[in-house]
């Protein structure tokens, strides 16, 4: 299982929060990390509440064929992330981020995808979900 300790052991700079999927993730710092175990096969589900309307870049930052996207929460679709990706999300809804991971046997490892808030307008950014 996934320990706080391997959650803070992210490929990036000492300096951004990682976050395990295990445990809801609400309002988050502007740059995070989030890491999946993959020990475990299906769906691995992060489950992310932002606390304002804003534009996030979404980057994998583990080489992996994981398809790994979001549920939109207006009508239950499954949006894929083609990392990086940007996208708007809102504030104060509880979004599932999702990492299929059904090559099992191969990737042993933590899969961790960054989070950054950007600078954009929401309302006025195209894709809002």
């Amino acid at each position: 299982m996934l320990t706080e300790i391997q959650c803070n052991k992210a490929p990036a700079s000492p300096d951004i929060t990682s976050f395990s999927y295990i445990k809801p993730i609400i309002n988050p710092p502007d740059t995070f990390q989030v890491a999946y175990d993959l020990n475990f096969s299906g769906n691995l589900i992060a489950h992310i509440t932002f606390q304002d309307s804003a534009v996030w870049r979404i980057q994998v930052l583990t080489q992996s064929p994981i398809t790994y996207g979001f549920v939109n929460p207006t009508n239950d679709s499954m949006v894929y992330i083609t990392s990086p990706d940007t996208v708007g999300l809102r504030g104060n809804v509880q979004y599932s981020f999702i990492a299929n991971n059904v090559n099992n046997d191969q990737y042993k490892n933590l899969y961790f995808v960054q989070f950054t808030k950007l600078p954009l307008d929401y309302h006025s950014y195209p894709n809002r979900y």
